[in-house]
């Protein structure tokens, strides 16, 4: 099942509801469909929206939202690759805190590469620069392997890129963000915005 949920009502407003839904354990694996005459698609998908339309709503859309969920389900666990377990902890507490993602820690590359043997997440969040087996060789084994080339990678590196390098990562990686730069705010904009399209692509 699912929920609508407007988002101006008298009473309590639709953005309370939606953050009390998600951060309830019993309810946060719910998917929540927004229906609202505000356009703030981006405030949705970071509170945890699992799609946004906008009213007035044309009855075919509010079918294809629904089937969408249906066809392709909330996303369920997310690697995050880092061989810093201070920026490990902080990635893990800030989805599992303001999502109902579930978080496979993977302190290095070689961890993380020991996980994807036996399970295939739905996302990866990976750090460059770890001393057993970095992020290019791990990303590179990644879409060569055709059991997960088609996982959706964000980077998230404290070190600086060459030109080269950033080429690299924009062919075969999602998002590059700067821990450096890293705001709470922005990396959920970011995951929520990569999470969601991935969620309601349509398959070829």
């Amino acid at each position: 099942y699912a929920i609508t949920l407007d988002i101006m009502m008298p009473n309590t407003d639709g953005w309370t509801v939606l953050e009390a839904l998600k951060s309830d354990p019993e309810t946060r694996h719910i998917p929540v469909l927004v229906c609202s005459i505000v356009q703030d698609e981006d405030k949705g998908y970071t509170l945890g929206a699992t799609d946004y339309l906008v009213k007035p709503i044309l009855e075919e859309d509010l079918v294809h939202a629904l089937q969408r969920l249906e066809k392709h389900g909330p996303i369920q666990q997310i690697l995050a690759v880092d061989d810093s377990d201070d920026d490990l902890r902080l990635v893990e507490r800030i989805i599992e805190e303001h999502t109902n993602y579930e978080v496979i820690p993977a302190p290095g590359g070689q961890a993380a590469l020991n996980v994807l043997q036996s399970t295939v997440p739905d996302a990866i969040i990976l750090d460059l620069y770890m001393p057993d087996l970095d992020g290019f060789t791990l990303l590179e084994t990644i879409r060569n392997d055709p059991k997960l080339q088609h996982l959706p990678v964000i980077i998230l590196t404290g070190g600086d890129l060459t030109d080269e390098q950033r080429a690299m990562l924009k062919e075969k990686s999602q998002a590059l963000l700067h821990k450096a730069e890293l705001k709470e705010e922005d990396f959920l904009k970011e995951l929520q915005s990569l999470l969601q399209r991935l969620n309601g692509a349509e398959t070829p």
